[in-house]
């Protein structure tokens, strides 16, 4: 369906959320080288107010469209894209450079990425070691950014830089933007650790099943043109590209005139626009036309096949078929076409596989790139079913589009699925920036603006004919990964052919926090008679609305021998009610575009949705109905508990997870709700689940004293409390669960190897039990001790070493987590290569052991404490990041005030308060060491 493509990132953080606030509550130089580079010197959107006098003299108004601006730089000819927006004192601005892995050649694949890593936090003329000065990411975090709202990205087309930050900072991130663009160093001395970072991160997805079919399908689908290889290169070229053809690269394509910037959020646009060429207006155009890409893909003239055979535990199968651009006219048909095909319950894809046993997961995805490139059909292949079995029915069901066509039912409800896609695109000041980014690079900024009304002009005929078109026998590239037995073999330095990964962190920033008006204030809080705690904040910026919710009901809720029952009972809620089956619930929700899905953790089954303003009703109804009602059938529970075990299987694969298992396993006694169960006791438990137990937990767990919802978003507060009160005051009260137990002293550390065969990266984890709850007077000033530490994985001490000195890691982060009703575990996790391991033990233990001895530096707790504040403003502006904050302050017994409370308790840490909670709960000589990846035993 609609998407904009997944970038690569240029770091990866952990799954969880790891904003300020969300921790909060939750958790938790030398002389530059002769040879270097020489610097160059339909949103509610607020329209942009300025006339004509207000203009910079080197600035000339080009465009305007849909409450978005297109201005340029006379001088350069540099353009940026302004929309105003200020329901929150947040801005996020980007740039988006013309180049990519289309603009690389075999020797130089990934010159693009590891330029991108060299400009993401090395040096420039006045950022970095070389001369002395702060990082990009040291300024940037004491701003308030971590790797939610900072980042650099490369993918096919583009590489991008772009921060989420207070509206007061606007100036630090043009200032840093313009540095990347015309002003890097790009030494030698700074490569050569950056290589082994890139190489780490290459080493990560080799890991992933899924990623390497993914680079293998693209690979033999696409054979001449760049998109062949991944935006990540080959590693033998990441290896051996020169310093010296990263500054051509970068002399090549980094000009005012190949670049196009993006600012979204609460600014004055005359003030912007003087900033903007005070930072930008210097630099020169190119001198030459910049490269430009003549390759184009042959024709496709049979079909292409691909095995990846590797250990593993889930089979897969991938189906490509080559397709025009993303400007071609037939584009946005495929999009409505990927949609009908595997958006939802209803999809063909999901009718045809999951509903029939053959397959636990279908998708399809229509990447919007400049150039062709193929749609992707992806299914995961049921345990017990062969591989042929999944790609016929994948097959059949994709061919029956073209031969038989749509129904008008189908049509419209993957237009509605795409017009609300759409519509979340421009909610918040960093998605709007990101929208429009991407569809620079891939199109143009227009071309997202105007989707809408040209997807709504797509017929059914048009659907039909697309498929018929490009999905055929002689176009297709067709990859399976067959899981292979571990045979202890070490695995092959394979060369990636292709692709792009999800993107780890973005959020919309809409709800924000005016000035005039505390949380506290503008919320309104309420408790049913039932014991439901609701709070409903409305924020009219754009018409949506978010919901979140939490229920205790999660696997610290269920007996001893029944892991799987809280999850279980989650996942069927959606799975149809005593009034609604699956596919009408679905068909509710797709049909407006709506989303409504709950899942399970340790602490609770949570609640998110989100839909158009206009069906909040709709949304709520849903949620009621399944929340009091839901039907437990069998046929449902078999297909859950087979997705559920493919779920278990597939983290039994993967080294981070399995390091932390073994750490909690070591940490926590058996039978202690955080002590992690093993592969066959996970998996015993999903088979004995019967459709009675379900019931059984639903009616003793999912009661309104365990329940806590917020709602946020153009609503009226009053009218949407009125409305959950009646659609859920039948809800029996109950009582909430007591969970509290004697805490865990620290175990005898102990140094263990998980073997997993065939792995190219291992997880290293140090750990152990941390004696920190939430409610803890000193949670706050442990929040300020880890951040220093371990919080970034290149500004904290952990990160500056590890990673951005010695190169030995991709991914470096330490944390306080599981503290939200017990006391948790402090870790830190090194993503390490085989040969770095013994290097990079050494290296993350003399940090720990130095940072406990010498305690936090003042300087230290005062750029921690400048990271929260501005994080805290960045992460509450947006309307699902708000509802979440509000339901876990909630949960913590606190209310919307700690939303205002949050910086001032930060605030108020003292350094001695921060060393004290480093003796408290963080002991060196009780740390365990585990590593997870391909080896047989601990390293001596």
């Amino acid at each position: 369906m609609y998407s904009r493509r997944s970038p690569r990132r240029h770091s990866l953080e952990p799954a969880a959320p790891i904003a300020a606030l969300w921790l909060a509550l939750t958790l938790l130089a030398s002389t530059p080288s002769p040879a270097a580079a020489q610097p160059r010197d339909q949103q509610r959107a607020t329209p942009p107010r300025e006339s004509a006098g207000a203009l910079p003299r080197n600035v000339e108004r080009l465009d305007s469209l849909g409450g978005i601006t297109q201005y340029r730089l006379k001088s350069n000819g540099m353009t940026i894209l302004l929309s105003r927006n200020d329901a929150a004192p947040v801005v996020t601005f980007e740039v988006v450079y013309h180049v990519g892995s289309r603009n690389e050649a075999p020797g130089t694949t990934g010159s693009a990425h590891l330029l991108e890593h060299l400009l993401f936090n090395k040096s420039t003329k006045n950022f970095g070691r070389a001369r002395g000065q702060r990082t990009f990411q040291e300024v940037l975090f004491q701003a308030g950014c971590d790797f939610s709202s900072t980042n650099m990205t490369t993918g096919y087309d583009r590489m991008n830089g772009y921060s989420t930050l207070p509206a007061d900072k606007l100036e630090l991130a043009m200032r840093i933007e313009a540095d990347r663009l015309g002003r890097a160093l790009i030494l030698d001395s700074e490569r050569q650790p950056e290589m082994t970072v890139v190489r780490n991160e290459y080493e990560i997805g080799e890991n992933n099943p899924a990623r390497a079919l993914y680079k293998a399908v693209v690979g033999a689908a696409i054979v001449a043109h760049p998109y062949h290889w991944d935006p990540l290169g080959y590693r033998s070229d990441i290896e051996g590209v020169s310093t010296e053809a990263l500054r051509q690269h970068y002399r090549d394509f980094f000009w005012p005139d190949n670049a196009e910037a993006i600012l979204v959020g609460d600014f004055d646009t005359a003030t912007a626009l003087r900033m903007f060429d005070r930072e930008f207006g210097s630099f020169p155009r190119s001198s030459k036309p910049v490269p430009s890409v003549i390759t184009v893909e042959p024709p496709q003239e049979g079909e292409r096949r691909v095995i990846v055979r590797r250990p593993g535990e889930v089979g897969l199968v991938k189906i490509g078929y080559m397709r025009p651009s993303s400007l071609h006219p037939d584009f946005i048909p495929l999009d409505v076409l990927s949609t009908i095909l595997g958006s939802g319950v209803n999809s063909r894809l999901y009718q045809a596989l999951v509903e029939k046993g053959f397959a636990t997961g279908v998708s399809a995805s229509n990447y919007a790139l400049r150039d062709p490139f193929p749609i992707l059909i992806d299914a995961t292949v049921a345990q017990g079913v062969s591989h042929q079995k999944v790609e016929d029915a994948m097959k059949a069901a994709l061919y029956a589009v073209g031969r038989d066509g749509v129904t008008p039912e189908e049509l419209a409800r993957a237009k509605s699925q795409l017009e609300v896609t759409v519509i979340r695109g421009r909610d918040g000041t960093y998605e709007l920036a990101a929208s429009l980014g991407e569809a620079v690079a891939s199109a143009n900024w227009k071309w997202f603006l105007q989707y809408v009304d040209t997807m709504n002009r797509v017929t059914a005929e048009d659907v039909r004919r697309v498929a018929a078109t490009y999905l055929i026998p002689d176009h297709a590239t067709v990859g399976w990964f067959v899981p292979a037995k571990a045979d202890g073999k070490k695995p092959q330095k394979a060369a990636g052919a292709g692709g792009s990964t999800e993107s780890s962190a973005s959020s919309g920033r809409s709800a924000g926090e005016p000035a005039h008006a505390t949380f506290a204030q503008r919320t309104l809080h309420r408790v049913l008679a039932n014991g439901i705690t609701l709070d409903v904040l409305a924020n009219h910026a754009v018409p949506t609305v978010a919901v979140h919710g939490i229920v205790l009901a999660g696997r610290m809720h269920t007996p001893w021998e029944k892991p799987a029952l809280g999850q279980l009972t989650a996942m069927m809620l959606e799975r149809g009610t005593k009034t609604l089956d699956k596919r009408a619930i679905a068909a509710r929700l797709d049909g407006v575009g709506a989303r409504l899905h709950v899942t399970a953790d340790m602490y609770g089954a949570t609640i998110q949705g989100s839909s158009l303003s206009r069906d909040t009703k709709l949304l709520l109804s849903v949620l009621a109905d399944e929340m009091k009602s839901p039907a437990f059938s069998d046929s449902e529970l078999t297909k859950a508990k087979a997705e559920m075990k493919t779920d278990v299987l597939r983290a039994f694969d993967d080294t981070r997870q399995r390091a932390f298992d073994r750490l909690s396993q070591i940490a926590f006694p058996v039978g202690h709700p955080y002590h992690a169960r093993s592969k066959d006791e996970t998996l015993t438990s999903i088979a004995a689940a019967r459709p009675a137990d379900l019931r059984a937990f639903h009616k003793d767990r999912y009661v309104g004293a365990s329940t806590y919802l917020a709602i946020v978003g153009d609503v009226d507060p009053a009218r949407v409390a009125a409305l959950v009160d009646s659609l859920l005051d039948d809800l029996p009260r109950g009582s909430r669960p007591d969970v509290d137990m004697p805490r865990v002293p620290r175990a005898r550390p102990s140094h263990e190897a998980v073997a997993l065969a065939g792995k190219a990266n291992m997880d290293l984890m140090f750990g152990a039990a941390s004696g920190l709850r939430r409610k803890d007077p000193d949670y706050e000033a442990s929040l300020v001790a880890n951040a220093a530490l371990g919080q970034s994985s290149l500004s904290s001490r952990l990160g500056k070493r590890v990673r951005d000195t010695e190169g030995l890691t991709y991914n470096i982060y330490s944390r306080f987590t599981m503290t939200d009703f017990l006391d948790g575990v402090w870790l830190a996790d090194v993503a390490v290569a085989p040969a770095n391991l013994g290097k990079a033990m050494k290296s993350t233990r003399e940090v720990i052991e130095s940072y406990c001895k010498d305690g936090i530096t003042e300087e230290e707790v005062a750029t921690q404490k400048s990271f929260f504040a501005g994080n805290y403003r960045v992460q509450l502006a947006t309307n699902a990041g708000t509802a979440q904050a509000l339901v876990l302050a909630e949960k913590f017994g606190y209310g919307p005030s700690y939303l205002d409370e949050f910086p001032d308790r930060v605030g108020r840490v003292t350094r001695e308060e921060v060393n004290a909670a480093i003796r408290a709960h963080l002991d060196p000589t009780k740390l365990s060491i585990i590593v997870a990846g391909d080896l047989e035993k601990f390293p001596e």
